[in-house]
């Protein structure tokens, strides 16, 4: 997957990210009753595609109950980047993961567009296909700065969020202003480069940079422990530094929301949900934020979230 902005860096390719649109979102239409879909195991689920005027974006949602869980993937991902923790949250409440434009099963958009086009493709989406809130936004590296976005445009509406290894703040400029010029110029260009699969990624951006809190809903930022091997391509001060920055735009996020837990993944690589990685951090992750929002409490504190896992609780 070639979500990992900070883990293509490490291994000269970086893919720099974008943010969701700041404008203001148009009008929702009414949101409908859900589909009931099938009944299987105990649950109900649907996948199908849905048009949202025009164009057609592929859902797959499974379980009951509320808050909705809707996982957001990184850069180039679909709903199959969630197939190893959908059993698990399914048993919690009901969750959705859906394919972008372009991806998947999902029509792709004309021409290039940036993060506020998605993000109001999710806003259709969620009224067309009837998935009402309370919602629990789960974004993965770009997908982050997505449901980040479409919280600060639903404010009513979003009740929590979990970040795992998500794209920090101003990430691209950042990044080149620790890249010497003389070293790995190839890969530097890369970092600079601004559209990608049809998306403007420097826009999206520029559109996120005025998100300065969450308000105090329940948030967890998970940050991977592993460095991406082909790390050692770089010069070390540069990996070094690098990884510092990806460590401050993490610190960065749980302070976007007082109510939140920092926890390092540390035997996971950027992909934590996937079998590769520590995908029952993220499952305990959005239970707890689940919980909290239903019983209108405080998140449990790290060490006792996340006991007898191989987690490092940050700050």
């Amino acid at each position: 997957m070639r979500c990992r902005i900070f883990a293509v860096a490490l291994s000269a390719a970086l893919v720099a990210g974008c943010g969701g649109g700041a404008q203001e979102q148009p009008p929702q239409p009414p949101r409908t009753p859900p589909d009931p879909g099938f009944t299987g195991t105990g649950t109900t689920g649907s996948a199908r595609p849905v048009d949202i005027g025009g164009r057609s974006l592929f859902v797959e949602c499974h379980g009951s109950g509320s808050p909705t869980v809707l996982l957001e993937a990184g850069l180039g991902g679909s709903s199959k980047s969630w197939v190893t923790v959908m059993p698990a949250l399914r048993r919690v409440t009901r969750t959705c993961a859906y394919d972008r434009a372009g991806l998947g099963s999902s029509v792709a958009m004309p021409g290039v567009h940036d993060a506020g086009d998605e993000v109001a493709d999710l806003d259709r989406l969620l009224a067309r296909a009837g998935i009402p809130p309370p919602y629990v936004l789960v974004g993965h590296s770009y997908g982050g700065l997505l449901v980040r976005m479409f919280a600060r445009t639903h404010q009513r509406d979003t009740a929590g969020i979990v970040l795992v290894d998500s794209m920090g703040a101003d990430q691209t400029r950042r990044q080149l202003a620790l890249w010497p010029r003389s070293e790995a110029a190839a890969a530097r260009r890369t970092v600079a480069q601004r559209v990608i699969d049809g998306v403007d990624l420097r826009e999206g951006e520029n559109l996120a940079g005025g998100i300065r809190t969450l308000g105090g809903i329940p948030l967890v930022v998970i940050t991977a422990g592993r460095e991406d091997p082909a790390a050692a391509a770089l010069p070390t001060p540069l990996r070094h530094a690098l990884r510092q920055l990806w460590g401050r735009m993490q610190d960065e996020l749980a302070a976007l929301s007082p109510d939140h837990v920092h926890a390092v993944a540390v035997r996971s690589g950027h992909v934590v949900q996937s079998p590769d990685g520590q995908p029952a951090v993220v499952v305990r992750a959005v239970r707890a934020v689940v919980r909290a929002v239903r019983d209108g409490t405080r998140l449990p504190p790290c060490p006792q979230l996340y006991a007898a896992l191989a987690v490092r609780c940050a700050r």
